[in-house]
């Protein structure tokens, strides 16, 4: 049998192995938590990053703008500066060609838009009683199309024209081939009187090298 003491012993042992065991425990967490704090010695501070890890630079790109119908660019007539340079050559030769360039269109009175500028005028005449005079003014875009809806109370017909985009106007005279045409876009007025010759072939040609 085993006495008293025996059991004591065996307690004892027992309280020794789990002392010791619990100092094995104790040195491995604190080499563990060497190992540890070692490791963490090599980590970079501050900005740097691990070996193998790189930090994306930031996008310094500028997005271009997309053009929107806001912002269509409207391109800008060619208006002319020159009465010999009307047109083409053979429009120009059938017109007025035996005519004769009697003054730049300046004091004549015609339907224009309020504020009008006198770009060009030309007034070509032979005989007593036949005749062109042609006046390219420009204005301010919203005078433009003011003046255009002031038109058929005087006795124009106005429509759009199939070229060029622009309105065209005429009003019919007394005479044959005696007539006004006016042809307007954007801030140009074109406006062309006959007498006795038709012009609008010429008239026509004017128009496409302004808005062609």
């Amino acid at each position: 049998m085993i006495g008293a003491g025996g059991i004591t012993s065996l307690r004892g042992f027992e309280m020794i192995k789990s002392d010791t065991r619990f100092a094995s425990m104790v040195v491995g967490a604190v080499v563990a938590a060497a190992a540890l704090s070692g490791c963490a010695s090599t980590t970079p501070s501050g900005d740097e990053t691990s070996a193998g890890v790189s930090t994306p630079e930031p996008d310094q790109s500028v997005a271009e703008p997309t053009p929107t119908d806001d912002d269509a660019v409207v391109v800008a007539a060619n208006v002319p500066t020159d009465c010999l340079a009307l047109g083409t050559a053979q429009t120009r030769d059938e017109t007025v060609g035996d005519m004769t360039l009697q003054s730049d269109g300046e004091g004549f009175v015609r339907p224009a838009p309020e504020g009008a500028t006198l770009a060009l005028g030309c007034d070509w005449i032979v005989g007593d009683a036949t005749g062109v005079l042609l006046l390219i003014s420009t204005a301010s875009p919203d005078a433009v199309a003011q003046a255009l809806t002031t038109l058929p109370e005087d006795g124009y017909t106005c429509q759009p024209a199939e070229d060029f985009g622009v309105e065209f106007c005429d009003l019919p005279g007394e005479g044959t081939d005696t007539e006004e045409l006016i042809a307007a876009r954007d801030d140009v007025w074109i406006y062309m009187s006959t007498a006795n010759r038709n012009g609008r072939a010429f008239f026509s040609d004017i128009v496409q090298g302004i808005f062609g």
